[in-house]
């Protein structure tokens, strides 16, 4: 890839997940040369540690006011802390990509089309517009694997808590 490619592309990690102590990720690269951010086999690894990371979020964490992770805004607040990013920015962005008020609290990132509408909207943010039609970095056959990946499937019914 040219130098000038983003680093989240470059790595397959086009949401920017960050090395964490004792994790390794399905799809992880066995040798690891970025110090900072997780480095992946492909794109659908990154995507389906996209999909993965918000799953948890839902049905693991919470909201910093103690609720369900289950709006942009609280989604966002967690995956790109004011302390690192400009998150009023970043989850405005990702509303108006997916059509949302900020603060719906009926996200449900086991339905389909939510997840990929988020973890379109994060590779977006993350590494800015890409070389495909609509500013996309990977083509649907990609987004669709990496979600797979994750266990999400279009047409396939989850529930909150279900395993996937």
């Amino acid at each position: 890839m040219r130098p000038e490619t983003p680093r989240g592309i470059r790595n397959f990690n086009p949401g920017n997940i960050r090395h964490a102590q004792g994790v390794r990720w399905q799809g992880m690269a066995a040798v690891q040369t970025d110090s900072a951010f997780v480095q992946f086999n492909g794109p659908r690894w990154g995507i389906r540690a996209i999909a993965r990371v918000l799953i948890t979020y839902q049905d693991k964490r919470r909201a910093a006011d103690g609720s369900r992770i289950d709006s942009v805004r609280e989604i966002i607040e967690r995956w790109a802390p004011a302390s690192e990013n400009d998150t009023k920015a970043y989850t405005q962005q990702v509303a108006r990509a997916m059509g949302l008020d900020l603060d719906f609290e009926g996200v449900d990132v086991y339905q389909y089309d939510t997840m990929r509408g988020l973890v379109l909207a994060i590779i977006r943010h993350e590494n800015g517009p890409g070389p495909l039609p609509g500013g996309l970095w990977y083509g649907e056959p990609v987004i669709v694997d990496g979600l797979a990946l994750a266990g999400i499937e279009r047409g396939v019914q989850h529930g909150a808590g279900a395993p996937a």
